[in-house]
């Protein structure tokens, strides 16, 4: 089988494409949310009186103040416990950011960390402008070993969550990010937490330029980086069939912050249908004919669908 001329992976990432179809609306219903809160909050403390609101604001301000130095110390003891990413600390991966910094025209400053635990391989955090991106570092040595590909999309993937922050809404989605812990009283803002995850997976797919790499870094986090390379593809859309049509799974999904990672699995498959056909039938290809009837089923329920028009399989 033979596949047409790859397009430019770099220009869609100047494009409204790379985001997820649904993440500006999820954005808008939960912007509205904080300030319609925030608004009864303000007519509250103004119903009882200038000291109320003097209170509120104090409380506001402070609030912040705490977080920015706690904050601050906590850069500050990275340098004693951590090594930061510098040409001389880790020559490789300090290239690879600055690349992926140029294709995502991302020049903000961002403090990279190497240490030997991080909760989910990779956290970054930006507040005020400080941002600070840690990564684990056994398992960037264990991408590392897979290819350039697998460590692009987690790099590509954090970087690309930095520069969807700032996009319109920006102050919105600063107040968002620090209410994280009043999910179960505001649940409806985590729909945007779910989406902005997707649009960061589109983001590191488009940097590492590789499908198969992408969705193999996917399946690692599913499973370990043990039998992670040896997930069948078939398997992975057969489980995301089964719980896209499972009540009680959906509702454990609306509970959280993040998506299920079967559903990262094929939004990222979806994705690449959506703009990248070629990459979309070579994974395809690949496929068994159970396989193909189960992804079939998969792309009638995206939202790639209904934002780019038919899918690749559809035309053929």
């Amino acid at each position: 089988m033979t596949f047409p001329i790859t397009p430019d992976y770099e220009s869609f990432l100047r494009t409204p494409a790379v985001r997820h179809p649904n993440e500006r609306s999820r954005l808008i219903l939960a912007a509205a949310s904080v300030w319609i809160a925030f608004g009864i909050l303000l007519v509250i403390a103004l119903s009882l009186g200038g000291t109320s609101l003097l209170i509120l604001f104090l409380t506001i301000l402070v609030v912040a103040v705490a977080q920015w130095v706690i904050l601050r110390m906590w850069q500050a003891r990275l340098l004693g416990s951590a090594v930061k990413v510098t040409p001389d600390s880790f020559p490789e991966i300090h290239a690879e950011i600055a690349e992926l910094r140029r294709k995502l025209d991302y020049h903000r400053p961002v403090d990279v960390y190497v240490v030997d635990e991080v909760p989910g391989k990779m956290t970054v955090t930006s507040l005020l402008g400080t941002r600070v991106l840690l990564i684990e570092g056994g398992f960037a040595a264990s991408l590392q070993e897979d290819g350039p590909a697998a460590l692009r999309f987690m790099l590509g993937n954090f970087i690309g969550w930095l520069k969807a922050r700032h996009g319109r809404l920006n102050l919105s989605v600063i107040i968002l990010d620090r209410l994280r812990y009043l999910t179960y009283v505001v649940p409806w803002i985590l729909p945007y937490w779910r989406c902005s995850e997707y649009t960061c997976d589109q983001f590191g797919y488009l940097c590492a330029e590789d499908l198969h790499a992408s969705l193999g870094v996917i399946a690692r986090l599913t499973v370990g980086k043990e039998l992670g390379p040896g997930m069948s593809p078939t398997g992975i859309l057969e489980q995301a069939h089964r719980a896209s049509g499972h009540p009680l799974t959906r509702y454990a999904e609306l509970s959280q912050a993040q998506p299920h990672l079967v559903k990262r699995y094929v939004n990222l498959v979806a994705f690449a249908g959506a703009v990248m056909p070629v990459d979309f039938e070579r994974f395809r290809a690949g496929l068994d004919e159970k396989g193909r009837r189960i992804l079939r089923d998969l792309l009638l329920q995206t939202p790639h669908r209904q934002s780019h028009g038919a899918m690749p399989w559809q035309a053929a």
